[in-house]
C-alpha cells in the first residue's frame, strides 16, 4: 500500500513539475502565429506565466485587419486530461453592433479527457446565454442561445437566422 502510495505522489509530482515548467508563453506565441496564418491577429497583450496556466490581459483582437473586439483578461490553463480558456469583459467593435450587443460578460471554453469527443462552450452577455459543444470527430458545432430581452427586441434579423426551438431558445448548427 506504501508503495502505491509513493507511486502515486511521485507521479502526481513529476505532472504538477511538468505543467509548472513547460514554457507556456512560448506555446502561446506558437499559436499566435498560426492565428496569424488565419488572418487573426492579437496585439497589445500583456503575457504572465502563473505557474499552472497563462494569464493574458488587454488583448486586441483584429480579423482581417479589422479591429474586431478588445478582452480585458484571458485565462489558460492546459493541464492534458483537461483545458480550459476563460474570456473576461469582451467588448466586440460597433462593426458587430448590428448582429448582436457588443459587451460579452465570460466565455468559458472547455475540453476534458472524461468526454474526448466535444469541446464545450458556453458564454454570457448583453445577447443572454450561450452554451454549446464543437465535435471533433463529426467536425461540427452545435450552439443553444437563451435571448436577452435586448436580443429579441433589437436583433430580431439575427434571430431569424437561427433556429427557433419549442421551449424558446435558439440553435445554430455549423459544420467545419
Amino acid at each position: 500500500m506504501v508503495k502505491i502510495l509513493k507511486f502515486l505522489a511521485y507521479t502526481l509530482f513529476f505532472i504538477l513539475a511538468l505543467m509548472y515548467f513547460m514554457p507556456k508563453k512560448n506555446v502561446y506565441y506558437l499559436l499566435e502565429k498560426e492565428l496569424q496564418a488565419n488572418n487573426i491577429v492579437i496585439s497589445h497583450e500583456e503575457v504572465v506565466d502563473t505557474g499552472l496556466s497563462l494569464k493574458l490581459n488587454h488583448l486586441d483582437i483584429y480579423m482581417e485587419s479589422i479591429e474586431s473586439a478588445h478582452v480585458a483578461s484571458v485565462d489558460i490553463s492546459l493541464f492534458g486530461l483537461y483545458n480550459a480558456v476563460n474570456m473576461k469583459d469582451i467588448k466586440l467593435t460597433s462593426v458587430a453592433s448590428s448582429i448582436l450587443p457588443v459587451k460579452i460578460n465570460d466565455v468559458s471554453i472547455r475540453y476534458s479527457i472524461l468526454n474526448p469527443l466535444n469541446v464545450t462552450l458556453n458564454a454570457v452577455g448583453g445577447f443572454g446565454s450561450v452554451s454549446g459543444y464543437a465535435n471533433v470527430l463529426d467536425r461540427n458545432m452545435t450552439l443553444i442561445l437563451k435571448p436577452s430581452k435586448i436580443m429579441k427586441r433589437k436583433y430580431r434579423s439575427t434571430l431569424n437566422g437561427l433556429r427557433k426551438k419549442s421551449n424558446g431558445e435558439y440553435e445554430y448548427v455549423q459544420n467545419f
